[in-house]
């Protein structure tokens, strides 16, 4: 966001909530709030932690008969993965009938004509971009199987993908758990709309990538199998994601408006009584951004598409009738991310009147030719929240240590770099992403992907 953007409103907005917060920090100190905050932190991760030791084992469901699935790829520029993509769809085992549908968005590179060479596929050509939204109901109103799976093209399934996670669509899920416990709670049985897998990142190599390996892992297996446990999941992942086409029809398809139309149709499935439930043991690989730039690009997109379907959907929060997913996953989720905003304002707002002393300190310094090392600064107030970002980490070793159990992969020696610099560094970088999502929002500035 250029400065020569940047609108009136959002100056205003940023110096409202700065003298605001700095009011408060006045009010009830700047320990006090940094205290309040982890301790809340603290409190989510207990009870993700708690529910974590009551997730029930996934059953393996044998249907009788196998639903004809229709897999529906969108490509937008897509030439450097495209084919990989398609051959690993095509190895995809499968004991009942399977079409494929590539939709290709307009693309301007190679990929129509790599894909005119491609046997065994429907073809869908748009002469114009559209959209990721537009392109998968291009590719929902074609397809003819009773089950439709969405798979990005920059995405390599593994070959029992599909044998995995079709089957958790055939039944319902029994009444009388947990959800249905809490007075008050909608139960937790009722259709399922949709199955979702463990996300992988295809490409490791840098370390940037290694990074979002370790965000997978704890993402899509600890936080991913309690979520789908009590019924919760905030998000059917675009990588690849399976429906009913039932389902799909039912609600009317994807968004096409939204930039995050992988949680916009999670939430609005739920909205319509479906239950989204997840195979923890499908490896789906995707490839990740390898660049810091990219990295933050796609961040901040998703923290604004989580932003707009926040208030799109605030009827659901801390509503009974969506169950552990409207009393706690999607209101303590929102207020997280708030607190994480907030978190930047009242950092700046308790410094102010320090950097405003040592400004002054420097000048003075300079006027007499003192040695501005003696000066350093020395007035960050970030000490008093340091034992509590000991115990958030503790959490997260253990959520790491339980998410490699679930993907069967050992915790090596040379995995404990990007685990630390995961645990030590990368909360920094989703706090910076917040907080630049936030004023991107406030100034109304264009979705870019």
């Amino acid at each position: 966001m250029r400065l020569s953007n940047v609108k009136p409103r959002t100056i205003a907005v940023f110096l409202l909530m700065l003298g605001f917060v700095y009011f408060l920090v006045k009010l009830v100190t700047f320990k006090a709030l940094v205290v309040f905050f982890n301790v809340l932190l603290i409190f989510i991760n207990s009870v993700f932690l708690f529910a974590f030791f009551e997730v029930r084992q996934q059953k393996r469901h044998v249907p009788e008969k196998w639903p004809f699935v229709s897999i529906v790829i969108p490509n937008y520029n897509g030439e450097a993965s495209l084919l990989r993509c398609i051959d690993a769809v095509k190895a995809m085992e499968y004991q009942g009938k399977k079409e494929i549908i590539v939709v290709d968005d307009g693309s301007t590179d190679s990929s129509m004509r790599l894909l005119r060479s491609v046997k065994g596929i429907r073809l869908i050509a748009k002469k114009k971009n559209a959209g990721k939204g537009a392109v998968l109901n291009s590719g929902i109103r074609a397809a003819n199987g009773e089950v439709i799976a969405t798979i990005d093209s920059d995405t390599f399934p593994a070959s029992d993908s599909l044998v995995k996670m079709v089957p958790m669509l055939m039944g319902k899920i029994d009444g009388g758990a947990r959800g249905a416990k809490i007075k008050g709670l909608a139960p937790r049985s009722g259709r399922i709309g949709a199955v979702t897998g463990f996300v992988r990142p295809a490409n490791t190599k840098g370390i940037v990538e290694k990074i979002q390996e370790v965000e997978y892992l704890v993402a899509f297996g600890f936080f991913q199998a309690v979520l789908a446990d009590i019924n919760a999941i905030l998000v059917t992942p675009g990588p690849m994601s399976v429906y009913t086409a039932k389902a799909l029809r039912e609600i009317g398809g994807f968004d096409e408006e939204n930039i995050t139309e992988d949680m916009e149709i999670a939430f609005r499935l739920r909205e319509h009584g479906y239950r989204i439930v997840t195979n923890t043991d499908t490896k789906i690989y995707t490839e990740v951004p390898r660049t810091v730039g990219r990295l933050f690009r796609q961040r901040v997109r998703w923290y604004r598409g989580k932003f707009f379907n926040t208030i799109k959907y605030s009827g659901m929060l801390f509503n009974p009738k969506y169950g552990e997913f409207g009393m706690f996953t999607f209101p303590f989720s929102v207020i997280v991310e708030w607190c994480v905003v907030l978190f930047v304002f009242i950092f700046i707002a308790a410094n102010i009147e320090n950097v405003a002393r040592f400004a002054g300190v420097l000048a003075q310094s300079y006027s007499l030719g003192i040695d501005l090392s003696v000066v350093a600064p020395k007035f960050l107030l970030f000490d008093s929240s340091l034992v509590f970002y000991l115990i958030g980490a503790c959490f997260y070793i253990f959520f790491l240590y339980v998410s490699h159990s679930i993907a069967r992969n050992d915790i090596g020696i040379r995995k404990l770099p990007e685990i630390a610099v995961f645990i030590v560094v990368y909360g920094f970088f989703i706090l910076a992403v917040f907080f630049y999502g936030f004023l991107k929002e406030i100034n109304s500035s264009e979705y870019a992907w």
